[in-house]
């Protein structure tokens, strides 16, 4: 959740019973993670010379939300501490204001504001005066500047100390467009605007009311804070600053609209347990300004269930949930395209144009993504069971087929959020001709915020390949996001190298203005050819406060921890032991052409150890993905045996596996085997150690190159494995759309393929 939600919901009790107010003019937030929400990432502290000092996020103290950064400063040289963040700088010839809480610890401290180029010369944009903190309560320190020049390089702003012993805390770092707006003032608006008001429209709507009667809110009244016991005259509507639930008795459902001008309806949210239900009656179950609930009861089709609909604060999802009779959420946002996004290998995109039957099932992987028509919203659900596989309704044909809505369990926790993510081009979907491939091509798309947006590329073998679209940065270069990590950097040339893929030019990237382009690879391995799909997937550092993406919502809903226990945060991380042979060959090579054998000696054993333990651990991986093979193989001809009406697609699964065996094979004759590597390594301890005859290089050259050899090909199979196995993956969960009959058999092919592809070695290429 953001800053922004937290601390609202943190201030909400400052709030009184009124309509949603304007929020003053303020620019957003240059800084990412402002409130230490997500712990240290983005922050750093530099240090000049022989200065020692550190900090640590905590919950021990704070004042917007529940963490701030504690800072340490035991001795200092020079200019001591900078704590702060790099970021893009701000345009010349606007003024801005530079704010942070801060609160010393024990003693006063003098600390100060500033900002500089974040490269050489170093020279400041703004630096206040000394500032001394005091123990006795926060302190919000700032600055209002004007920017007197251009700095491409960006900026580096950082509260600074340089006063040993000095302990102290700090919390909400502000940098914003404008004049200084004080942090409580801003909480305040921010609450107002953003809080929950349930309102009673005075008159019923025959029909889903238009966009302009959500805006203008003509003749409705608003129900009275905490009050419950009210008879509606007309229709019951909950909103904040996001969202509008509107609840008309006979209607199908909740009908959700998003927060455009005017608002636009989203969605309908339903009992999806008779075909034909209606709303039959609403009673207020909470009413406050942090949230309001309904329980709307539901009949039809001789059925009778009651869901609770709530939403709160700032959220941009409503919260369902089952109060009796209801098994299943049905989500009415008919679009062509639903995706199911895998954080372990490539999305499931769920094409209507591609699925010929009426109803199909997909996975429960706890997240469905409806890409609404038109490009400028997305419906994301999210729910806390997994026991269940989702259904989507089709109707329609060719161009105009589309799914018309799903159906996801509410299992036994029985919650189920449905959230609306809108901007401008926040999906978008282009068509990659065949003949456009290793050409740049526009994709006609302008990224509408920062954010690390994720490219579905349909191939031409029907399956999907997920990449993460580029940033440029200010220089030229280039930044991937990490989904669960740092950013990796890559030249303005976009060269990237992996294993399967070798060396090439990355496919797809945002460049400096915002505008998205691709360039379809020429390769043997994978054929861009059909629609892609682009969508927020995940946050980076630059995303705005008030934007929310995909993994937001899932963060949100779930809460960090159920989340990342669902995402398997811990199998994502990748793993290296030992030494590269490719680095093994250029040290050794180095020791010996500057003929230092004898006093590296220790250094030579180690590296020849090192590698020895790299060559084992990735055969280590080779092997497990040859065992998954023959123990998938083995399990996929017993189904055969037990549903012959599927061995077509079985057969089709069991050939996708024996591609694994296939690639072994392929490489048998290259990688050899680990003792055979322990034999080089064995052979150049006893003819190399300690030898410093004229041809000593040569003959390191000789069984370096043997080493590399194998490692190369090693990590080229590992690569070739796992990709193989994360076609199955795919393959198996698009299955389930054609033939719901094969959904248990393709649950346990995803559940199997998640295990093995679970902390995969650094070389395998986990990602692009």
């Amino acid at each position: 959740m953001s800053w922004k939600v937290v601390r609202v919901l943190a201030l909400a009790f400052l709030m009184v019973p009124c309509l949603a107010q304007p929020v003053q003019a303020q620019g957003k937030n240059m800084f990412a993670n402002p409130s230490f929400e997500l712990g240290q990432e983005g922050w750093r502290m530099d240090k000049a010379g022989g200065t020692v000092a550190s900090f640590k996020v905590d919950e021990a103290d704070a004042k917007d939300g529940p963490r701030s950064a504690l800072l340490a400063v035991e001795s200092v040289a020079e200019w001591g501490t900078q704590f702060g963040q790099t970021m893009e700088a701000g345009g010349q010839g606007k003024t801005y204001t530079f704010a942070v809480l801060a609160k010393a610890v024990k003693d006063p401290v003098k600390v100060q504001l500033e900002i500089e180029r974040s490269a050489r010369p170093w020279d400041r944009v703004a630096r206040s005066d000394k500032l001394t903190l005091q123990k006795d309560g926060w302190t919000e320190l700032h600055i209002t500047f004007k920017v007197e020049k251009p700095f491409p390089e960006g900026w580096f702003a950082y509260i600074s100390c340089a006063q040993p012993g000095a302990a102290y805390r700090v919390d909400l770092f502000r940098l914003y467009e404008g004049e200084y707006v004080p942090f409580d003032k801003a909480a305040k608006e921010e609450a107002r605007a953003a809080g929950v008001a349930l309102f009673d429209t005075g008159a019923a709507a025959p029909a889903a009311l238009p966009g302009e009667a959500i805006e203008k809110k003509a003749g409705w009244s608003q129900v009275p804070d905490d009050k419950t016991a009210h008879t509606f005259k007309g229709e019951a509507v909950i909103a904040n600053d996001r969202l509008s639930v509107v609840v008309r008795r006979g209607a199908g459902g909740a009908e959700v609209y998003g927060k455009g001008s005017p608002p636009v309806l989203r969605a309908v949210l339903s009992p999806a347990d008779a075909a034909e239900v209606r709303v039959d009656s609403v009673a207020i179950a909470r009413n406050s300004p942090e949230a309001a609930a309904v329980d709307v009861s539901f009949k039809g089709g001789g059925k009778a269930a009651v869901l609770r609909y709530e939403l709160g604060m700032g959220q941009p999802f409503v919260k369902t949930e089952a109060r009796s009779g209801a098994k299943a959420l049905r989500v009415a946002a008919p679009c062509r395209f639903v995706v199911l996004p895998d954080f372990f290998a490539d999305d499931i995109v769920a094409d209507a144009a591609q699925i010929p039957v009426p109803k199909a099932d997909l996975p429960s992987e706890n997240f469905l993504v409806h890409l609404l028509a038109g490009g400028e919203a997305i419906l994301a659900t999210v729910s806390t069971s997994r026991d269940e596989d989702a259904r989507i309704t089709l109707a329609g044909d060719g161009a105009r087929r589309t799914v018309k809505d799903s159906e996801i369990a509410f299992g036994k926790d029985g919650k189920i959020w449905a959230a609306v993510l809108e901007a401008p081009g926040i999906w978008h979907t282009r068509d990659v001709a065949k003949d456009e491939t290793d050409k740049i091509v526009p994709f006609g798309w302008k990224m509408p915020f920062p954010a690390q947006w994720r490219l579905d590329w349909r191939q031409a073998d029907k399956l999907v390949g997920s990449w993460e679209m580029l940033l440029q940065k200010a220089g030229g270069d280039f930044e991937k996001p990490g989904i669960f990590g740092n950013p990796d950097g890559l030249g303005a040339n976009r060269k990237r190298w992996t294993t399967v893929l070798g060396s090439f030019l990355y496919p797809c990237w945002i460049d400096k203005e915002g505008q998205g382009y691709v360039q379809p690879l020429k390769s043997n391995v994978v054929h861009f050819e059909g629609p892609a799909i682009v969508y927020p997937i995940n946050r980076t550092r630059g995303t705005p406060l008030d934007a929310f993406t995909v993994a937001d919502i899932m963060r949100a809903t779930l809460g960090v921890g159920p989340c990342e226990y669902i995402l398997d945060l811990e199998g994502q991380k990748q793993f290296y032991k030992g030494r590269a042979t490719c680095g093994t060959r250029d040290a050794l090579r180095g020791i010996y052409a500057a003929k230092q054998q004898k006093q590296k000696r220790a250094e030579i054993e180690k590296i020849l150890q090192e590698v020895n333990l790299f060559v084992r651990f990735i055969r280590s991986r080779v092997d497990g993905y040859v065992t998954f093979g023959h123990n998938m193989i083995a399990y996929l001809e017993e189904q055969k045996k037990a549903r012959p009406q599927q061995a077509a697609l079985l057969d089709e699964m069991i050939a996708l596996t024996r591609a694994i065996d296939g690639y072994v094979d392929k490489r048998k004759a290259e990688i050899k085997t680990p003792d055979y590597v322990t034999g080089l390594t064995d052979k150049f301890r006893a003819t190399l150690l300690d030898y410093e005859g004229e041809d000593a290089l040569p003959k390191v050259k000789q069984i370096t190159e043997a080493i590399v050899v194998v490692g190369g090909s090693q990590d080229e199979l590992a690569g070739e494995c796992r990709m193989a196995v994360k076609n199955l993956r795919q393959r198996a969960g698009l299955a389930m759309a054609i033939d719901p009959r094969v959904a248990d058999v393709a649950k346990e092919i995803r559940k199997r393929t998640q295990e093995v592809l679970r902390n995969p070695a650094s070389h395998e290429g986990a990602r692009h």
